[in-house]
């Protein structure tokens, strides 16, 4: 090979009808064609619009609001004073064992610093179910929408970025965060103040930058710059060897401090012996259960939680039922979730749906849900499926118990342990449920479900059509997901969890070739949802052939077994070219490889070529000449 692998990474063909820079690598070296931005913004709706990744506000509400006189042990907290009444920069971070309510508490102090300060107070809540509370990049961005959209002026701190790399200056962590600290030491905003919640469930890849920053903040370079930050998350040993020594961090541990914590659960038990007394019609003859529920809480917020709402859902409201209640409780977590779900009468749909919402790249609607939960590989249509039943609610509810949550519509575990006590891992379980769910199985479940529903004859008879207008584009494309419900999910995720199935990939080959044939209407719909949400900036493709999208999307067990049954290998788009640039461009070094070995050829600015065959003077040459313009 007369190429090193490192200088075909990026044979990206050509793009210069959608984007105004091109990378090309040649003999390891970058080659950057710009060719302008004639039209710079300088629009602050457009830079809000970019960094609106997640929608943070709803992420907070998912958290309880806490009982009245609990979280205020926070603020009078000495070590909290010594972060609040510093003039420089600092961070404090609060740590607290598992359901020891620090959400609670990181949204109590959201909305106690708002009304204590004139500090500008932003906030993020990290949660490993959802993909848009996952990453660093998210809580950066939430926060800079947050100070942006209080004061649009900042927003010029970001054109530079924004100009620089488009909306992808959104997927960076450095560049994020220098946006951050300029903005606040030079934009005259005064003290800003952010609250980050459960940093331990942020994805391993943008924390460690996450916290290289937050930790350097007290340092002689930023000390002077009015950003305060306030982290929480378990005392995970991990954590505490990356946020650094005392000297930069103020701790707070929230497992040291029985006292207040036993209290914060005394009144979260009061409130929740009123609130039964008055679901069963019993005012003031519940006091009984009081003790019994302090005496096994064990500081633990969850556990009451938990053991309440089985009081509520209780069968008889006798004294003997609820002090039997109490007392047979688990007092260990996983046992008690065992006992919750051992009630489900039918064990095999209950497992179904927590297959679902665990492999679920972000919480699905109830609606959603019904479709995922109903659809088999044989049903043809939509029709097949029925309409959503009033009662779905309660059926989730019947068959996982206060497994599950259901706000707002959408569903979810009661807790980060719940997920955890599912999860296989190197430990065996105890009992029917712990430990039972395997990613790898869940994500296969959800590929299929996903796939089957892409299969459906809809979307040959009633395709997607948009126009080239954006607004129109957008209303025409909202209008079809109200449509078909479950079409979003499943055209946005399906390919991540097929990834994800790893060895269990084959069994669905032939159900991808249905979805992906060239052309068609069903692929061409779920294409464009995708392309929409995940690829705007280019054109969305309408010739690609299944090679292509598989190249594209990292499906190297699709692309193996395309290559080996032939067909037009060197098939090529005249923006995207060839299989080879698609998965080139990507960065599927792997899936370079086997396209080079099986001789795919490539494209670059309209010319095709066996790299193979190809000397580097000749790539060199090409390159000059497009450059050159000549």
């Amino acid at each position: 090979m007369y190429w090193h692998f490192q200088s075909l990474i990026n044979i990206q063909g050509n793009f210069s009808s959608n984007s105004g820079d091109h990378n090309i690598i040649g003999s390891g070296n970058t080659i950057n064609i710009n060719q302008g931005d004639a039209n710079p913004t300088r629009n602050p709706a457009e830079i809000l619009q970019c960094l609106y990744t997640s929608q943070y506000g709803s992420h907070r509400d998912r958290v309880p609001e806490p009982v009245d006189g609990t979280c205020t042990w926070v603020t009078e907290h000495e070590k909290y004073k010594d972060w609040w009444e510093k003039e420089t920069s600092g961070l404090l971070w609060l740590s607290a064992d598992p359901g020891c309510g620090k959400s609670v508490t990181a949204s109590f102090l959201v909305t106690y610093l708002k009304n204590q300060t004139n500090a500008i107070v932003c906030y993020f809540f990290f949660k490993d179910d959802s993909e848009e509370q996952r990453s660093a990049t998210f809580a950066l961005c939430a926060i800079l929408h947050q100070l942006f959209s209080q004061r649009e002026s900042l927003c010029r701190y970001a054109e530079d970025a924004f100009k620089c790399k488009g909306k992808r200056f959104t997927e960076e962590v450095d560049t994020l965060w220098d946006i951050l600290v300029k903005v606040v030491a030079e934009g005259g905003c005064g003290e800003v103040i952010c609250v980050v919640d459960a940093l331990d469930e942020c994805q391993e890849r943008t924390l460690d930058p996450l916290i290289r920053h937050i930790t350097r903040l007290p340092g002689p370079q930023t000390s002077h710059i009015p950003l305060k930050f306030l982290v929480t998350s378990r005392p995970y040993h991990k954590i505490e060897m990356r946020l650094g020594s005392p000297e930069t961090t103020i701790r707070l541990k929230g497992e040291d401090e029985v006292d207040a914590l036993t209290a914060d659960v005394t009144r979260v038990i009061d409130e929740g012996i009123e609130q039964l007394e008055s679901y069963w019609g019993r005012p003031g003859g519940l006091g009984y259960l009081r003790n019994l529920l302090e005496s096994s809480a064990d500081r633990t917020f969850l556990w009451v939680s938990l053991v309440l709402g089985i009081l509520k859902d209780s069968e008889e409201d006798s004294r003997e039922e609820f002090i039997n209640i109490v007392t047979t409780a688990p007092r260990d977590l996983a046992e008690l979730y065992t006992k919750i779900l051992d009630k489900s009468t039918k064990p095999d749909k209950a497992r179904r749906i927590l297959n679902i919402v665990v492999a679920a790249a972000r919480p699905l609607t109830l609606q959603e849900m019904n479709v995922a939960f109903k659809i088999k590989r044989e049903h043809n249509s939509i029709t097949d499926l029925g309409d959503l039943p009033e009662g779905f609610e309660r059926t989730v509810k019947n068959l996982c118990g206060l497994f599950v949550r259901v706000i707002d519509s959408k569903i979810y575990l009661v807790h980060q342990t719940a997920r955890e006590f599912l999860i296989k891992g190197s430990s065996s379980g105890h009992g029917n449920w712990q430990y039972t769910l395997c990613p790898r199985d869940s994500n296969f479940i959800m590929t299929d479900i996903c796939i089957s529903y892409l299969s459906l004859e809809e979307f040959a008879s009633d395709p997607l059509v948009l126009a080239d207008t954006d607004s129109i584009r957008e209303e025409s494309l909202d209008n079809y997901l109200q449509k078909y419900s479950f079409l979003d999910y499943a055209a946005r995720h399906w390919t991540d969890h097929f990834r994800d199935s790893k060895d269990q990939q084959r069994e669905l080959f032939e159900f991808t070739r249905l979805i992906c044939e060239a052309g068609s209407r069903r692929f061409l719909t779920w294409l464009q949802v995708h392309w929409f949400h995940d690829e705007e900036s280019y054109k969305c493709p309408r010739n690609w052939t299944h090679l292509m999208i598989a190249s594209w999307l990292g499906q190297g067990t699709v692309v193996e077994r395309l290559l080996e049954e032939g067909g037009d290998i060197h098939a090529q788009d005249e923006i995207y070219g060839t299989a080879l640039n698609l998965a080139a461009r990507r960065g599927h070094e792997d899936i370079t490889r086997m396209l080079l070995q099986r001789n795919v050829k490539a494209d670059l600015y309209g010319k095709e070529y066996n790299i193979l065959q190809t000397r580097e003077r000749v790539l060199i040459q090409n390159l000059f000449y497009v450059i050159e313009g000549k």
